[in-house]
């Protein structure tokens, strides 16, 4: 996890999640599919379309250990069980996988897209076996469609697979393809990317180039983008943000890609215009049932941000139903957004158990963020807690330590804060600082980090947020440090306490 960001980012699942009620209405849509006549030559099984037991059991067959599956098998047998709903049967896409990783190195191209579409359509995933698949990718990457290379980097994104060599050669032949590219392309190797991790400005200024002027961008192309964008923190310019805005006001279908949209457009501190909100909200809330637990912390946390009280109130109280139901429906940093979400709704009206419970995840994840700093944020905040302590009147050495020690104190949610300094009376001024990491394009504080803001204040801190940008004087005199601490406490509109503490310097 790095920082705030990290406690308010977990991975999104880029498509539909069969698994759920969803799942139910494709089983229907599977019968009529080829799976029976592509196994039979390989198992002589015919008279299996319209059984989805039927399927079932000529993939497992196909799979087994033993048994005759070449990779073109492998693919069909995956893209059979995406369309039959069959996430929860992990025994079979264990061996789906396994078989997978036997025949990884002779997957052509379509085998390859199809086992990718499927692994990211059913929400199955298997980090290292899917990482493997990187090393057919590269081989057939000049023999792909634009549509099956932007299939394999989204699986591969979603896997957390950062291959970068890769990814760079993928940009490489984004950007000499791109007129092939649809936006559905675009959109998902948008998606890929920022699923991984991998900031590269070549793919990026592609992508955000031809989805600005393109004719064919629809509601999910634009929700993926933009979710892909939100995860590398890149702030989407104005032509772009305008064909973004413009497409998922015109609606977007599924309530997950609406959940998506509303996390991304807060995370980015986006302020769409009212039409926008209220679409998403609208398709988010009448689909609360159909999303994942993590959707719906996400997607509430967003609508709760843009404003949509509703709307948020709704994915919020699906997310706390999920967790009253099983605890283990949220990972911490899931817990996190669902707290932040019920924050900054004004109070979601989350089941008192549930509510302490979410608490005490948004006080795991951040203490789990401040353990695992880089080097980099680790002198970061070192340098910030000592130009506090130097603006507090500290001078010498040993005060200087003394007075760093000092700040350290614990919140309610049982996780520490660096930096805080007593006020008059009860009052007590937070400092946190956010790392360069954690910024978006242009230096901008996104919104995990403004996110964690409120949730302090409503814990009664005073809040002041220091960016680690341009403005902060890294490596310089301790007293120009100072300097730019107070003036981040006045910019956040804490003048007095600005005017306080400049007595000391």
């Amino acid at each position: 996890m790095r920082g705030a960001l990290r406690v308010l980012a977990s991975s999104w699942a880029g498509a539909a999640e069969l698994g759920s009620k969803q799942g139910a209405k494709m089983v229907a849509e599977a019968a009529t599919r080829s799976f029976a006549a592509a196994a039979a030559p390989a198992l002589s099984v015919s008279g299996v379309s319209g059984d989805a037991a039927g399927v079932l059991s000529a993939v497992e067959a196909l799979v087994a250990r033993d048994g005759p599956a070449g990779p073109q098998d492998v693919s069909d047998a995956a893209v059979a069980l995406a369309y039959l709903g069959a996430r929860g049967n992990r025994r079979l896409w264990g061996q789906v996988l396994e078989k997978a990783a036997a025949v990884g190195p002779s997957l052509d191209g379509p085998a390859l897209a199809n086992l990718s579409w499927a692994l990211s359509a059913a929400n199955v995933n298997h980090g290292r076996t899917v990482a493997e698949l990187a090393g057919p990718a590269a081989a057939a990457l000049k023999k792909l469609s634009p549509s099956q290379l932007s299939y394999i980097v989204e699986a591969l994104g979603k896997s957390g697979a950062a291959d970068v060599e890769l990814f760079s050669a993928v940009a490489d032949v984004a950007e000499a393809r791109a007129a092939e590219l649809k936006s559905a392309d675009w959109a998902r190797l948008l998606w890929g990317f920022g699923a991984a991790g991998v900031q590269d400005p070549k793919l990026i200024k592609s992508a955000s180039a031809a989805l600005a002027k393109a004719g064919d961008l629809g509601g999910r192309e634009a929700a993926q983008a933009l979710w892909g964008l939100a995860a590398l923190g890149r702030v989407p310019e104005a032509g772009l943000a305008s064909a973004l805005g413009k497409a998922l006001k015109a609606g977007v279908e599924a309530p997950a890609d609406a959940a998506a949209a509303a996390w991304a457009l807060a995370t980015l501190g986006v302020r769409p215009d009212s039409g926008v909100a209220k679409a998403l909200g609208d398709k988010a809330k009448a689909g609360a049932a159909d999303l994942s637990a993590a959707q719906a912390a996400q997607g509430g946390w967003g609508l709760a941000s843009l404003g949509d009280k509703d709307g948020a109130t709704a994915l919020l109280g699906a997310a706390a139903a999920a967790v009253a139901k099983d605890p283990t429906a949220l990972s911490p940093s899931g817990l996190a957004l669902l707290h932040a979400g019920a924050v900054a709704a004004g109070g979601a009206g989350l089941p008192a158990a549930v509510a302490d419970f979410a608490a005490k995840g948004f006080g795991l994840a951040v203490e789990h963020a401040r353990h695992v700093r880089g080097s980099a944020a680790a002198a970061f905040h070192a340098e910030l807690a000592e130009a506090v302590a130097y603006a507090s009147g500290a001078r010498h050495r040993p005060d200087v330590a003394a007075k760093v020690a000092s700040f350290s104190s614990a919140a309610p949610d049982g996780s520490s804060l660096d930096i805080v300094v007593p006020l008059d009376g009860a009052a007590k001024l937070a400092i946190i600082g956010v790392e360069a990491e954690l910024l978006g394009s242009g230096g901008a504080v996104l919104g995990g980090s403004q996110a964690v803001a409120r949730v302090r204040e409503a814990q009664g801190y005073k809040v002041v947020l220091v960016p680690q940008g341009g403005d902060w004087p890294s490596g310089g005199a301790v007293k120009a440090r100072a300097q730019a601490v107070l003036a981040a406490v006045k910019k956040a509109g804490l003048g007095a306490v600005a005017d306080k503490l400049a007595k000391e310097l």
